[in-house]
């Protein structure tokens, strides 16, 4: 059975979600000694321990519930019979422990195997993106050219929107290499509605503009669109595909932590705002 540690490089590997419990102070009879560590599942599933019993099976729930937060934690517990927040145990020590939660891996979507989305899936993998290619060129999205990407999908493009099984709150980046296979799969995705926590369309400030006038008259709601970041991007002035998707995935590192970017290429260019005036 491979390590504790070998364990958790696995589930890091493989961009699992859980929890590490470790005993970082034990006093007393306590069952678990200064750096047991047990590792915890959403789903309950444990691998470790920190002592067993009463004590461990409450670490389990305490662990859950980090990871339903989503929000690392330190707990002490009191191993006496009597007390107000004793675990009723025999043992009479005590033990405090720390709850490292560790999240999965967001999921980016990168839809065009040119250049920009070849920096963008390097980039992306470094900060901890979890990268699939999909292209409609299966000489494109390959391992070769997509060293850092994780998973790959070729086909025409609506159909792979329509057909793929994605994950939740994944991020989309629409890279093509053709202005009308961009509007196709933003059309696709927002007409699927595609749970998302970020859907980015590559393009200026003009083309951006008439793919959306395009989509109000096919039918998408306006605050659907409004949703969308395009020009995807923040505005540092760079104009290599390099310096393109670093702006991207600097704007994807915001979204994922919730931090607005005043230079964000979509605010600038206020496509919505545009589309209402003239109207």
């Amino acid at each position: 059975m491979d390590s504790i540690y070998q364990y958790i490089a696995k589930l890091e590997q493989e961009g699992r979600e859980f929890a590490i419990c470790t005993v970082i102070n034990a006093q007393g009879s306590s069952p678990g000694r200064t750096n047991f560590k047990m590792v915890v599942l959403p789903d309950g599933a444990q691998r470790g321990t920190v002592g067993g019993g009463k004590l461990e099976l409450t670490v389990l729930g305490a662990a859950r519930d980090a990871i339903a937060e989503g929000k690392s934690r330190v707990v002490s517990f009191d191993l006496s019979q009597n007390g107000e927040d004793s675990l009723g145990m025999l043992c009479g020590g005590q033990v405090t422990l720390y709850i490292e939660y560790v999240g999965s891996r967001p999921l980016l979507y990168i839809y065009g195997a040119g250049h920009v989305g070849r920096f963008l899936a390097t980039f992306a993998s470094l900060v901890g993106f979890e990268v699939t290619v999909l292209d409609d060129r299966p000489d494109f999205a390959t391992p070769a050219r997509f060293p850092d990407a994780h998973h790959f999908l070729t086909g025409e493009f609506v159909e792979l929107v329509q057909t793929t099984a994605y994950g939740s709150q994944g991020y989309h980046v629409i890279l093509t290499d053709r202005h009308v296979s961009d509007e196709r799969v933003l059309q696709a995705l927002l007409e699927r509605k595609v749970d998302n926590r970020y859907i980015g369309m590559i393009g200026s400030r003009s083309k951006t503009l008439e793919v959306f006038r395009r989509l109000v008259a096919a039918g998408v709601g306006r605050e659907d669109l409004a949703r969308v970041y395009a020009p995807v991007g923040i505005d540092h002035g760079g104009q290599t595909a390099e310096e393109i998707a670093l702006a991207i995935c600097v704007e994807l590192v915001a979204v994922r932590h919730d931090h607005t970017l005043a230079d964000s290429m979509k605010n600038r260019a206020n496509i919505i705002g545009l589309l209402e005036s003239r109207s």
